[in-house]
């Protein structure tokens, strides 16, 4: 099949590799890490289980222990159950990740309540901006039979890792207010919202989405963005050139909020009403 034109954010990222790790402060990356040692620490506690529950089988079995069978058949289980145990460990570490950036990030962001005070903030200024979200392009396969901007679903290539693929959409505030949001290199930071239940609709979303040679997908949960729902997106203050306000001079200078290396825009969902769907100036992707 065609596939469609790149979206601005589209990429399977493994879970060891999370960007958003960046906005991570050292201690609560070493928190990441005492979440990953718990988890091996879990493991070989596991195994030391199943190495002493066979001593005590034999012993009350046959009356006397000869210790190679269970370090062997121990040893057998340990590397049979070493690659879940690791894929275990990374999830362990993203969940912590995505948990500690969720509560933190925010308080390190500029909070812009009226998107007109984002002209004030500086170039490079982490601000955090909440809104609805107003589409102009969305994804060309509707996901439970509901057009979308963008999803994140769970993907495995050689790694676990997830596939964020996402359109540029505009913000829009209480006195609707706009601030377009650029969401190249961004990162979705949001719990599964979507069950894709229907076989034949699953089926099309994830032909659609051109995933990398070698790559699956291994949950029908996933995280969608839709026209009208409620987020929270933090992320560096850019001015940038709006074609759709051009003048005699060329395209007017219009503040937005994007990415800047290494740190990704985050994007989180937010408890609020959703706001009726707008109609979209396109469909193509």
């Amino acid at each position: 099949m065609t596939q469609d034109p790149r979206r601005p954010l589209h990429r399977l990222t493994p879970l060891r590799d999370d960007p958003a790790a960046a906005w991570l402060s050292a201690p609560q990356r070493v928190r990441v890490a005492m979440s990953g040692w718990f988890g091996w620490a879990m493991y070989f506690l596991f195994l030391q289980l199943v190495l002493w529950g066979q001593v005590v089988v034999m012993a009350q079995t046959m009356g006397f222990v000869p210790f190679r069978v269970p370090g062997i058949v121990t040893a057998m289980i340990g590397i049979g159950l070493i690659w879940p145990a690791r894929r275990m460990v990374m999830r362990r570490r993203s969940a912590k990740t995505a948990e500690l950036v969720r509560d933190s990030t925010p308080s390190l962001a500029v909070p812009i309540d009226d998107l007109g005070d984002l002209q004030a903030q500086q170039d490079g200024a982490v601000v955090s901006v909440v809104g609805w979200i107003r589409a102009g392009l969305q994804l060309t396969q509707p996901v439970n039979s509901e057009p979308c901007v963008g999803l994140a679903v769970a993907c495995q290539q050689r790694y676990p890792g997830v596939l964020e693929t996402l359109n540029d959409f505009e913000l829009v505030d209480e006195a609707n207010q706009t601030v377009p949001v650029q969401v190249a290199g961004a990162r979705m930071l949001g719990a599964p919202n979507v069950n894709l239940s229907n076989a034949s609709e699953r089926m099309m979303v994830i032909a659609s989405l051109d995933l990398p040679v070698g790559a699956v997908v291994t949950g029908w949960d996933a995280f969608v963005l839709c026209d009208g729902d409620p987020v929270m997106v933090v992320g560096f203050k850019q001015t940038t050139l709006d074609p759709t306000q051009a003048s005699l001079r060329g395209p007017a200078a219009r503040p937005s909020v994007g990415s800047l290396a290494p740190k990704p825009l985050l994007i989180f969902p937010i408890a609020a009403e959703r706001r009726g769907q707008a109609p979209a100036m396109f469909k193509l992707s």
